[in-house]
């Protein structure tokens, strides 16, 4: 809505008045201590990331949103030099290298990949490598924001870790922080060189998660369930896996959303009928995302998932031995 110019007093005493408000304003302003460039920022974040999330997801091209990602993830940079204590603008700047390391940039690097362009797909990769430890290191921030004693309850121990998660996250509005931050976790330890040295971090990107289950588990269209289901699935039974239970929490994430996230139906296929080596539901999985129709609420994410099974048909018997 377009602010209301201020009214135009004729009378000297009323333009007295006006000037003598602004003025105390703008000294209480400075007095109390506030950076106003820290206000501005703030409200920059809080009027424009839940309008340009929604209205991202209604388009339908990545080539087109690919380029305002990456800027969105600078323009945070710059913010954060500024405003490193503010919630909003953390969890924002951490979920958006998340979902440019894996929608843009994973995709990238699958496809170079593909194409035999390995040298180069390594550095797309080691690219969004960065951007998931940033992530993670955004997400830490939030976390002791919230409480300062969120190392000393790492370092505890697992059992001190759950009972610190608990004491400081009990309302449905606590869950963002938690499902950013694990899903940072399971990004660094899944989709990175880091995996392995990250994987002792496990159980503590578990228990985030499974907290802000608990807490609101329809949160971001059930992505909670998604995490837990694409870590269950990313061995095989074999292995320790449990490619079955994996696939039960992807089924909680699709219901969720009424089946209309396809991204869901991506990772079934690519983590757990991999691991299941299921060649049948593998297809299926995949030509479901590739003939499925518009769903305008999940358009931008939904074409995501669409060309990345393109890739996975091209590859399907890389994946299975039968």
């Amino acid at each position: 809505m377009t602010a209301q110019a201020p009214r135009v007093y004729t009378k000297c005493k009323m333009g007295t008045r006006w000037i003598a408000i602004v003025v105390v304003g703008a000294v209480a302003l400075l007095a109390s201590g506030c950076n106003l460039r820290a206000i501005l920022i703030k409200a920059q974040v809080d009027g424009t990331s839940e309008y340009t999330a929604a209205k991202a997801f209604e388009m339908s091209d990545p080539e087109l949103v690919g380029p305002v990602m990456a800027d969105s993830i600078v323009t945070s940079n710059g913010f954060l030099y500024y405003v490193d204590d503010y919630e909003p603008l953390l969890l924002g700047a951490a979920f958006s290298r998340i979902a440019y390391g894996v929608g843009w940039l994973g995709y990238e690097a699958h496809a170079l990949e593909l194409a035999g362009q390995f040298d180069e797909a390594e550095r797309v990769s080691a690219r969004a490598g960065v951007l998931y430890s940033s992530a993670l290191r955004l997400a830490k921030r939030a976390l002791r924001l919230r409480d300062e004693g969120f190392d000393a309850a790492v370092e505890g121990g697992l059992t001190s870790f759950k009972a610190w998660v608990d004491e400081n996250f009990t309302r449905a509005q606590d869950a963002e922080v938690l499902l950013v931050a694990g899903a940072a976790y399971f990004t660094v330890m899944i989709e990175s060189e880091e995996g392995i040295a990250a994987a002792v971090d496990l159980p503590i990107g578990r228990y985030l998660v499974e907290r802000s289950i608990e807490l609101d588990p329809e949160l971001r269209g059930g992505l909670g369930y998604s995490i837990i289901g694409t870590f269950e699935c990313s061995l095989p039974e074999l292995m320790g896996g449990r490619p079955k239970v994996g696939m039960q929490f992807l089924e909680k994430a699709l219901a969720l959303t009424d089946r209309g996230s396809h991204g869901y139906l991506v990772t079934q296929a690519q983590r757990c009928a991999v691991a299941l080596q299921d060649r049948k539901l593998y297809h299926a999985l995949l030509m479901e995302v590739i003939e499925a129709g518009d769903v305008p609420e999940y358009r931008l994410p939904n074409k995501l998932a669409r060309r990345e099974a393109e890739l996975l048909l091209k590859q399907t018997d890389e994946f299975f031995f039968d």
